[in-house]
């Protein structure tokens, strides 16, 4: 059942890689050999080498907001591939896996990646990634809008112009 569940979530990531591509901004550090499973004394366990990168990603697009003065500009975005091995990882088909619930890092998805790569036989590339504020992705920090708390004016609504201040 849980790779059914990994496979519609993979399709449905699969539809929105063309216009993530055409929109996307930022810087990419290379991509470096590293591990299939992240928390593995063993390594790969297909033999499949897996490829990790940071992107570097505005905090604000233009018309959405505005960085204020003395916070980061950027943030970073952990993603990991496993690179299509019957095909041109260049050119062929890019499949992502995403985490769905808060909090939680691509880490979980390690298996369903590699399960996902062998079903399709190594056809497609395989990504994943550490949303922002999990994992290897930089983290959250938002301390002028504790929705929790009284530290938002609005509440358990964060306003849009709250957002630069989550830097």
């Amino acid at each position: 059942m849980q790779i059914r569940y990994a496979i519609a979530w993979a399709m449905v990531a699969f539809q929105c890689t063309d216009a993530y591509n055409s929109t996307s901004k930022g810087d990419l550090n290379g991509w470096y050999p590293c591990s299939e499973y992240t928390f593995s004394d063993e390594g790969s366990s297909t033999g499949q080498v897996a490829q990790c990168a940071v992107y570097s990603a505005p905090l604000c697009y233009p018309g959405i907001c505005e960085t204020p003065p003395g916070v980061n500009s950027e943030v970073d975005v952990f993603v990991k591939r496993l690179p299509a091995t019957a095909a041109d990882p260049a050119t062929t088909t890019n499949v992502w896996l995403l985490q769905g619930g808060p909090g939680a890092s691509s880490t979980d998805l390690e298996i369903s990646m590699a399960t996902l790569h062998s079903e399709l036989e190594g056809a497609v590339n395989v990504y994943t990634m550490d949303h922002r504020g999990t994992g290897r992705s930089t983290k959250l920090d938002c301390v002028a809008a504790q929705v929790t708390t009284t530290g938002s004016p609005w509440g358990d609504e964060i306003d849009p112009s709250e957002v630069p201040a989550y830097a």
